[in-house]
């Protein structure tokens, strides 16, 4: 016990180091881009050497995924942030979008990220494609719990509408990047959710052909 308790203090320290760094490379990130910064630069910014930054970060890309994994520490998803579940966690998505708008460099490294992590070869492709495939996994289940609750129409297909609120959360985050004086991502969505919900809610005519809602 008393080993413990004695290392503690080095071990806060150096968990404030590495959050330090994080921060300092989230920034760095978000306005000059990926590829355009080295770890040196990082480490000058927080009074380290290359060396002592690799003590806590072997690689740009370890770097990286700690940023990541930072990011979605702050911009949890409705099904984490709530006991909610059906209808009221798709409603409750619109929080997550308030969340983003409260924090622009985030969503501005997370939106470049993301199109650049289109290439397989990117350091950050795996953690999009296993991103996005959870995203769409939790709002397929609550989407199809509202479906089987009967609070949107038996005939939904909650896979592709789960896609369909992705895209628009993620289309709107990017507008909103380009234009914020502009574009009040918080209030469109919610418009969007509204209607979106309005639609699921009635079932599709008998003779509405092979296209999905």
């Amino acid at each position: 016990m008393s080993d413990r308790t004695g290392a503690r203090g080095p071990y806060a320290r150096g968990v404030a180091r590495r959050q330090e760094i994080v921060h300092a490379a989230l920034e760095v990130f978000a306005t000059r881009g990926y590829d355009a910064v080295s770890l040196r630069e990082i480490a000058a910014q927080v009074g380290l050497s290359h060396t002592g930054l690799r003590h806590h970060f072997a690689s740009k890309e370890d770097l990286l995924t700690a940023v990541l994994r930072y990011k979605d520490e702050l911009t949890l998803t409705p099904d984490e942030q709530v006991d909610v579940s059906g209808i009221a966690w798709v409603r409750a998505s619109r929080d997550v979008v308030a969340l983003n708008a409260r924090q622009p460099l985030l969503i501005r490294l997370f939106a470049t990220l993301s199109v650049q992590a289109t290439d397989p070869a990117h350091p950050a492709h795996t953690y999009f494609v296993e991103r996005y495939r959870i995203a769409r996994e939790i709002a397929t289940r609550h989407l199809a719990q509202a479906r089987d609750d009967g609070d949107i129409a038996a005939d939904v297909d909650a896979e592709h509408c789960a896609e369909l609120m992705l895209a628009a959360m993620d289309g709107l985050q990017v507008q909103w990047l380009l234009e914020p004086d502009r574009v009040d991502m918080v209030a469109a969505y919610g418009q969007f959710l509204d209607r979106f919900l309005a639609v699921l809610a009635v079932p599709l005519p008998e003779d509405g052909g092979t296209a999905q809602r």
